[in-house]
């Protein structure tokens, strides 16, 4: 369900799983002096704050561009590393929605998902936000015309970013290096991942490819996968 939250000028808006609580949370430490001790939960992966309100940053969530007012300062998150494609849906997934949904049907939805770019905004890489810190800090000092942000927000950020590396580092470990794999038909035993984890590996290894997805999709026996040649076998004998 789409919500807004008219505050000011500045506006977040994203897709599920992309960050999108942590820029409104760094935009609020930083322009409007909240108390970064007000919004950190200790030890928790997701960036919602703990009174679960926002006080002067404007949110568009789910992303609708219809819903952008761009007489405001507009961010909105996205992973550009083709890596990353699904970790937001894959965070999203296992923090909050917690559905269970076969990986087939998972497949089903999102095997042409592409995260959009927004011309009405400054689009900001969280891939950075792992990968190189001072880079994703600069960043967001850009979108807010500072040289540098202010301490307590690289604080709260290293913070956030800490957090989160367990659940970064075990994607790329179940999901990126089992595509890897498989686009090099190199066998992985991959009988351990989790279904989101099996689900995200086939969204990324399938996608745009209708017609392997497809295969794959209406091939499938219901059998254990128990690595990656079992996938290569369903799209090439089927």
């Amino acid at each position: 369900m789409l919500y807004t939250m008219a505050r000011n000028n500045y506006t977040v808006t994203w897709n599920p799983g992309a960050f999108g609580h942590l820029l409104v949370s760094i935009i609020e430490i930083e322009e409007f002096n909240r108390n970064k001790n007000e919004l950190i939960t200790v030890g928790e992966v997701h960036s919602h704050t703990n009174n679960g309100t926002n006080i002067d940053v404007e949110a568009v969530h789910p992303y609708d561009i219809k819903s952008l007012d761009t007489n405001r300062k507009i961010i909105k998150p996205y992973f550009k590393h083709p890596d990353l494609k699904f970790f937001q849906w894959f965070r999203n997934e296992i923090l909050f929605l917690n559905s269970g949904r076969h990986f087939i049907e998972e497949l089903k939805q999102h095997w042409n998902t592409v995260e959009p770019i927004c011309d009405k905004s400054y689009n900001i890489d969280m891939t950075e936000l792992f990968t190189n810190l001072d880079a994703f800090q600069n960043n967001v000092a850009s979108f807010l015309e500072k040289t540098e942000l202010k301490e307590d927000t690289k604080e709260f950020i290293q913070i956030k970013r800490q957090a989160n590396f367990a659940l970064y580092n075990q994607y790329l470990e179940n999901v990126v290096d089992t595509v890897a794999c498989l686009n090099k038909k190199q066998h992985k035993d991959i009988r351990h991942l989790k279904n989101i984890e099996l689900a995200m590996v086939l969204c990324d290894y399938f996608h745009l490819n209708k017609e392997d997805a497809m295969k794959f999709c209406n091939s499938y026996d219901g059998k254990q996968i128990n690595s990656t040649k079992d996938i290569n076998d369903y799209v090439r004998t089927h």
